[in-house]
């Protein structure tokens, strides 16, 4: 077997990254095309009040400043879950919108409220500097179990508590038997509780493209 469990695994790219040859997606360039950037949200949890991206559009070398409100009129669709659960009870989960850039509120800090879309990086971030954008900070929070409590800060109407669906694996009758019997043969049983809040890698790149 090649790897297994606990054996250690060669890094081969570590010369080539500590002596500054790493090449990522902002080292390429193709000498021709157009740069986007994104105005994003400073806040946790706002309601987004204007948007005002009148200069911006008129700045020479900018091709194109859009918000959410352009790609509704545009008929451009929503981000869509392709992976939904039930819950415990049975019941699929309930499916709130996701639009592609802020739509009335932001709920996490960095969302997208406009983009931009001009010559070259510099000539785009420039552009960004330009859009007006006015907040209505909303109360946030950062911990899972204070986010389920009553009167904590909602995120979305459709999940009461800020609970999007109550999922349950497993048979728990039979892994209370096997724990009891486990117990009842002198094995040391011990309670708990594991707080998952990310559920994704998170690189150190982003997914930036060039096409």
């Amino acid at each position: 077997m090649k790897f297994g469990v606990g054996q250690a695994i060669p890094r081969i790219e570590d010369p080539r990254l500590v002596t500054g040859r790493g090449r990522y997606t902002d080292d390429i360039d193709p000498g021709t095309g157009l740069a986007v950037a994104f105005l994003r949200a400073p806040l946790a949890h706002a309601r987004l009040v204007s948007v005002d991206t009148a200069a911006a559009a008129t700045m020479p070398g900018v091709h194109l400043v859009a918000t959410q409100a352009d790609l509704d009129a545009d008929g451009i669709g929503e981000i869509h879950c392709e992976h939904q659960l039930s819950n415990a009870d049975g019941a699929p989960m309930t499916m709130v919108s996701h639009p592609p850039m802020v739509r009335e509120v932001n709920r996490t800090a960095g969302d997208i409220v406009a983009v931009v879309v001009a010559d070259d990086v510099t000539l785009a971030n420039d552009a960004l500097e330009l859009i007006d954008a006015r907040y209505e900070s909303r109360d946030a929070v950062t911990d899972v179990y204070a986010a389920i409590e009553e009167g904590a800060p909602q995120l979305y109407d459709a999940y009461p508590n800020n609970i999007a669906f109550d999922w349950v694996a497993g048979d728990h009758d039979e892994t209370d038997a096997a724990l009891a019997a486990a117990a009842d043969n002198g094995f040391e049983i011990f309670d708990i509780d594991v707080i998952n809040n990310r559920v994704i890698i998170n690189s150190m790149e982003t997914r930036p493209i060039v096409a």
